[in-house]
C-alpha cells in the first residue's frame, strides 16, 4: 500500500477540523497505533496512523480483532485486508498523510469500498441532499485509468475556477455513462429526474440546466458529464460577454500550427491594445478568449472583428491557415474558426475535462506558456489539479475586463464596410 494522495487543496488547514470514514489496514504493535486507508482512483492507499481518542477498551478490542484477521508477516505490525471502518477527525492532509488524526467512533454500517477520496470530500462539504457518487469505481477513462470517484474529486478541486465560467449561463453537456470508449450523447434538456436544487432556464423550447454551484456541478459529475459546454452570452442577454477564436489543426501532429496562429493573434491584439487569454481546447487545438464585460457588441459586430482577424492571418500565411469550413478542402492547414462564435453555439468551458484519451482538460494558459514546448497531453485532470495548487489561474483577471480599445477597431471595420 503506497501513498499517492499528495496534498489536496480541499483539505487545507481551517478553524474547524475535517472528519471522514476510513478503513483499518493494520496496527503497529511497537508504536501502539492503527493504520488508516482510503480508496483513491480504485487503489487502496495509506493515509497515516492514529491512536488518540480511543478508550483503552476500544484499543484492546480492535487489537484482538486484528490479530484474528492479520496476515503472516512482521511480528511488530499486524497487516489486515480492508474491512473495519472508523470515523476520524483531522486538521488537514499534508504529504499524503492525515494531520493530527483523532478517533471518533467505529462505523460498522459503512462498507470499506465507500471510503473513497470523493466521498471524503462530500463528507466535509455543504452540498444538497441527493448529491452522491453511484458506482464510484466505474472507469471513465482507460488511458490512464480514471474512476468516476477520481473525476468527481477533480471537480471538487477545480470548482472554484470552473464555476465562475458557468454562472449565469446555460450548459450543454456530453455524457459518457460507460466511459469514453462507449456511446456518448449530448444533453441540453433538463432530465425529469433532475433534483429540485438544480436550476434551469427555458429558451427556444429547451429547458436547459443552469450549473451555478458546487452541488449542481458534482451532480453532473456523477452523471458522467465529462464535457461542459457553454454559450458566449449570459442568460437573458442577446450580446456575447466574450469573443472566442477556435484554432483547429488537422491533427495532433500539427499542433505547432495552433501555437503559431495563437502567437500571431497575440501580436495583432497587442497592437490594438486588446487583452486576450489563451486556453487549450483539451483536444488538438487552442482557443483564444477575448472578454468584453458589459456585452457592448452584438454578435454581428463581433463577427466583423473575428472575420477580419481570421482572413488577415490566412492571407498572411496562406500555406498554414485557412477559413475553409469543409475539412476535405483544408488539406494540412489549420482552420481558424471564427464562425463558431455566434448566438446559440457553444464552446468548451475552461477547466472542463474532455472525453478523450488521456483525460485532458481545456486548461487556461499564460501567454508565455504558448511556445514550442507546449503539449496538450500534459494537461490532464491529474496535472491541472496540481497546477492549480502551485499557481493562480491564468484567467484570474478575465472577468470585468471591458477591452475598451476593441470599440475603436470594430467602429473602423464598420466604417470600411459602409
Amino acid at each position: 500500500m503506497t501513498s499517492t494522495i499528495k496534498d489536496i487543496s480541499f483539505f487545507k488547514q481551517r478553524q474547524n477540523n475535517f472528519s471522514g470514514i476510513f478503513f483499518i489496514t493494520g496496527a503497529d504493535l511497537k508504536k501502539k497505533t492503527f493504520s488508516a486507508g482510503l480508496i483513491r482512483n480504485n487503489e487502496a492507499i495509506s493515509v497515516g496512523a492514529f491512536s488518540h481518542g480511543m478508550a483503552p477498551e476500544e484499543k484492546t478490542a480492535l487489537l484482538e480483532t486484528l490479530k484474528k484477521k492479520a496476515e503472516p508477516g512482521d511480528n511488530m505490525f499486524l497487516a489486515v485486508e480492508p474491512g473495519i471502518c472508523v470515523e476520524l477527525e483531522f486538521s488537514s492532509i499534508k504529504n499524503g498523510m492525515l494531520v493530527k488524526p483523532v478517533f471518533r467512533q467505529f462505523q460498522f454500517k459503512y462498507n470499506w469500498k465507500d471510503c473513497t477520496l470523493a466521498n471524503l470530500m462530500l463528507y466535509n462539504s455543504k452540498v444538497e441532499d441527493g448529491v452522491n457518487i453511484t458506482n464510484p469505481d466505474k472507469i471513465l477513462w482507460d488511458e490512464p485509468p480514471v474512476s468516476k470517484d477520481e473525476y468527481v474529486a477533480y471537480l471538487f478541486e477545480a470548482a472554484p475556477h470552473l464555476l465562475p465560467f458557468l454562472e449565469k449561463r446555460t450548459v450543454t453537456v456530453i455524457r459518457y455513462p460507460d466511459g469514453i470508449k462507449k456511446e456518448a450523447f449530448y444533453q441540453k434538456n433538463r432530465p425529469d429526474y433532475t433534483p429540485d436544487f438544480i436550476n434551469s432556464y427555458f429558451h427556444d423550447d429547451i429547458n436547459y440546466i443552469v450549473c451555478e454551484n458546487l452541488s449542481s456541478l458534482l451532480w453532473l459529475g456523477n452523471q458522467a458529464a465529462l464535457e461542459i459546454h457553454v454559450p458566449f452570452n449570459f442568460i437573458g442577454e442577446t450580446n456575447p460577454s466574450e469573443i472566442v477564436f477556435d484554432l483547429d489543426p488537422p491533427g495532433t501532429d500539427y499542433f505547432p500550427l495552433a501555437i503559431k496562429a495563437a502567437r500571431e493573434m497575440k501580436t495583432l491584439f497587442d497592437k490594438f491594445s486588446v487583452k486576450s487569454f489563451p486556453k487549450l481546447s483539451g483536444g488538438k487545438g487552442l482557443q483564444i478568449h477575448i472578454p468584453v464585460a458589459g456585452s457592448p457588441y452584438t454578435y454581428e459586430e463581433a463577427r466583423l472583428f473575428t472575420e477580419f482577424i481570421a482572413k488577415y492571418l490566412t492571407q498572411l500565411f496562406p500555406d498554414d491557415f485557412t477559413v475553409e469550413r469543409m475539412k476535405k478542402k483544408r488539406g494540412n492547414k489549420l482552420y481558424i474558426d471564427y464562425l463558431q462564435h455566434w448566438r446559440g453555439k457553444t464552446i468548451i468551458a475552461p477547466y472542463s475535462s474532455r472525453g478523450r484519451k488521456g483525460a485532458t482538460v481545456a486548461a487556461p494558459l499564460h501567454w508565455e506558456e504558448v511556445n514550442d514546448g507546449l503539449l496538450p497531453e500534459n494537461y490532464s485532470i491529474f496535472t491541472v489539479r496540481e497546477r492549480l495548487k502551485k499557481q493562480s489561474c491564468p484567467f484570474k483577471k478575465y472577468f470585468g475586463e471591458e477591452n475598451a480599445p476593441l470599440k475603436t477597431v470594430i467602429e473602423s471595420l464598420k466604417n470600411q464596410g459602409s
